[in-house]
């Protein structure tokens, strides 16, 4: 496996030097180290034409097709924004940055992209948890483009241990007692399917008039929705119940509590598998969201520190959110405006896979600094206004055109103060 090439590391700031390996437990601390994405060689994604449905906009369904490469254009812009994105965290704000192996996604694994990281791993507490992904284009995707970065982690998890073994062997020679800390970090990689997938069973027949069938989660016909513990756990979803399926951008993280979503890639067994991993005492909590073509949360709900929160009222009530205790004494702000209808820019790449909700998708620095496209300037401006906060704005429509904004184009793998 090829280790991750690192950007030149800056001047630290301050104690970012002494900071952990892994360690994230919100969407807003400081950020000390990052993961960006790579946009290299992308495809379009191959899945069943039920699922393009439910999940991409109309006008482009014609072009998700095995072996399909996004125009090279896009894909070259898209990387020089991830470049200059890249520079940016290490030079403006001495963040350690990660880079993914660059994988020719045709003909290594018929994937996807390098470019969205954040839908295949996220850092919780101090474990690291990789997606089990519906999408069967997506299955190599962390072996291939990420692997090296876990590779690195776990060789700096051993340094990391071997230093707290000299610390204590130290301080019971010169009797001041051994200190307790452990460094506890695990690498939580998602189990191999063997033998044929099942997700898409009962799912790929469509009716006479082509339209896909109602089926519930756990693959069987149905047309009614109905709910477990406030939480609708029947709708006409594009996967089945048949083996576990999340996308870690389906869930957020608000210290011990994740907030998540069930959606057209993540299952009911999906949550439970989470839940079964994650560390004591994290939890996680579903959203019920109105999203038809509910994909990823993270253009639905957008933390901007802790106590705030702005949400798309399309997707999910305040209600809705304050059900959930984590939000109980929060503001929550909805987007006051549809981006929805607002003009097309003319010079713009298509938007191939996403609404105009992405501009959700930002990424905070800390709870003071975030990071938006330059084009939202009437969001960048309402950010600034009402919230008081430093916006950074940074090209990245041609990483927009291959499915995701800043947010998901990242993982933060330690935030916080040290």
């Amino acid at each position: 496996m090829v280790l991750v090439k690192e950007l030149e590391d800056p001047t630290p700031p301050n104690n970012i030097g002494n900071s952990p390996t892994i360690s994230a437990s919100n969407e807003w601390s400081p950020l000390h180290t990052l993961l960006i994405g790579r946009a290299s060689h992308s495809l379009f994604p191959s899945e069943p034409p039920h699922m393009i449905r439910a999940t991409m906009p109309s006008p482009h369904h014609h072009l998700f097709y095995p072996h399909h490469r996004f125009p090279a254009s896009i894909v070259a812009k898209a990387d020089e924004e991830l470049d200059n994105f890249a520079r940016v965290m290490t030079e403006k704000f001495g963040i350690k940055v990660y880079r993914p192996r660059e994988v020719d996604w045709d003909n290594e694994a018929n994937g996807y992209t390098g470019a969205m990281p954040r839908d295949g791993l996220m850092v919780v507490g101090r474990t690291v948890v990789e997606a089990c992904f519906a999408w069967g284009c997506r299955r190599e995707e962390v072996d291939l483009a990420f692997g090296g970065v876990l590779e690195e982690i776990q060789v700096q998890v051993v340094r990391e241990v071997k230093e707290k073994e000299k610390e204590k062997e130290k301080e019971e020679k010169e009797g001041e007692g051994a200190g307790e800390e452990d460094v506890n970090v695990r690498i939580c990689r998602a189990p191999k399917i063997l033998g044929r997938d099942t997700i898409y069973d009962g799912l790929l027949d469509e009716d006479e008039n082509g339209e896909d069938q109602d089926v519930d989660v756990d693959g069987n016909i149905d047309h009614g929705p109905c709910a477990e513990n406030g939480v609708v756990v029947r709708k006409k979803w594009a996967i089945n119940n048949t083996r576990p399926a999340f996308d870690c951008a389906d869930f957020m993280r608000f210290g011990t509590v994740l907030i998540g979503q069930l959606s057209h890639v993540t299952n009911p067994k999906g949550v439970d598998y989470l839940r079964a991993v994650l560390p004591s005492p994290y939890t996680v909590e579903l959203l019920n969201t109105t999203d038809d073509h509910a994909m990823h949360i993270d253009a639905t709900i957008l933390p901007l520190r802790h106590g705030t929160l702005i949400y798309c009222p399309l997707r999910v009530t305040e209600e809705e959110l304050r059900r959930h205790e984590v939000f109980r004494d929060w503001e929550l702000r909805p987007l006051p405006w549809n981006p929805e209808e607002e003009e097309e820019e003319e010079d713009g790449p298509p938007m191939y896979m996403c609404s105009k909700w992405l501009v959700l998708n930002a990424l905070s620095v800390n709870e003071t600094t975030i990071v938006v496209e330059e084009r939202q300037e009437r969001f960048a401006r309402w950010l600034e206004e009402e919230f008081g906060m430093e916006v950074v704005r940074l090209p990245f429509r041609h990483v927009n055109s291959l499915g995701g904004s800043f947010h998901c184009a990242t993982v933060d793998l330690v935030r916080g103060e040290f």
